[in-house]
């Protein structure tokens, strides 16, 4: 009998010492819904018209290059982008509607397209997991339009920022400041890419700088040069990518960076 009681005075005493455990995740879980409305909150009612000139430098470490880049859109679908080595030396220019995807290179006056819902600046040599359209939500402070409006689990992490499991593409983990800004995002799996984003001292403030990083080394940083807010929309023909009769509208596979 008395090993009896002994027995059930353990588990007693084990069940009270697990109690805590399993209550945090639910005292933590309001905290953590009301920190995830701060994200949503931060996202402006829609994307405006905008013009960005940006700086990316790109590789593996000790091989890297660095181009610049013009990008403008209305906030739709259409989204233009003009790469560039240099002052006036255009290497290509790029047209996202939706899922179609075209570049133009005029130095070998060749087209390459490309339609799917994958990342095609990957296939470019860009080290950028996203297409443009979410490249432009999450430049332009919208930031649940780049990664999502609703998670599957959530964590306070020790350094005080908090931490949500993805439910909506581009899926992963995404990392959250004490004023609701999106801090880091790390894609699913043991080598995927890891982002970085850093903001300016505006109000609100906005993406001043993205590192990215792949497990294989490969990697990039972006640099928001300039912003151009307020703008008239762009007109149709600013926003369309005409091609020359002469150049041929290869594959996108065929695209040598």
């Amino acid at each position: 009998m008395k090993k009896f009681f002994l027995l059930c005075s353990l588990l007693i005493l084990c069940a009270c010492a697990r109690q805590p455990v399993s209550e945090e995740p639910q005292q933590a879980a309001p905290a953590l819904a009301a920190r995830w409305q701060d994200f949503l909150a931060v996202m402006p009612d829609n994307l405006n018209p905008f013009r960005l000139q940006l700086s990316l430098r790109f590789g593996h470490e000790g091989d890297t290059r660095r181009i610049t880049a013009l990008f403008w859109g209305n906030g739709g679908r259409q989204l233009r982008l003009d790469v560039m080595a240099g002052v006036g030396a255009v290497l290509g220019k790029v047209l996202e509607d939706g899922e179609h995807f075209v570049i133009y290179s005029p130095r070998e006056n060749q087209a390459y397209f490309y339609q799917g819902a994958s990342a095609p600046l990957l296939k470019l040599g860009v080290p950028f997991p996203f297409g443009l359209k979410r490249l432009a939500e999450l430049l332009n402070g919208h930031y649940a339009g780049a990664f999502g409006h609703a998670y599957v689990d959530a964590s306070v992490l020790p350094d005080g920022q908090w931490a949500y499991t993805l439910q909506e593409k581009p899926g992963g983990q995404l990392i959250i400041n004490e004023h609701g800004l999106p801090v880091l995002w790390r894609e699913s799996g043991r080598n995927g890419w890891r982002m970085e984003i850093l903001y300016n001292d505006t109000a609100p403030p906005l993406p001043r700088r993205v590192n990215l990083n792949h497990g294989d080394g490969y990697g990039g940083v972006l640099l928001v040069k300039e912003r151009e807010n307020g703008l008239a929309p762009f007109s149709l023909e600013q926003l369309q990518l005409r091609l020359p009769d002469d150049a041929p509208l290869l594959p996108l596979s065929h695209f040598k960076p």
